[in-house]
């Protein structure tokens, strides 16, 4: 199982909510919905925000999806 799938699984809803919503930006990405810049700020965006720092009650979970992301990023 991927990292990707182990948040998609996740068990905390703040994980499982930004990795569908990653998968959701690369999918639309593919499609030509939203350019390639778009894509890489809004996936910045998921691990930037105040809010993650709040909801993120697993340093583990986190750092995953943080390095999930960010890999993410750098493919787009």
């Amino acid at each position: 199982m991927t990292e990707l799938d182990q948040l998609l699984y996740s068990p905390r809803p703040w994980a499982k909510q930004r990795a569908e919503m990653a998968l959701g930006i690369m999918n639309a990405r593919q499609r030509g919905e939203i350019s390639q810049d778009e894509a890489r700020e809004l996936l910045e965006d998921l691990v930037r925000t105040d809010r993650l720092d709040a909801e993120a009650d697993c340093v583990e979970t986190r750092t995953m999806l943080v390095n999930c992301v960010y890999l993410m990023a750098q493919v787009v």
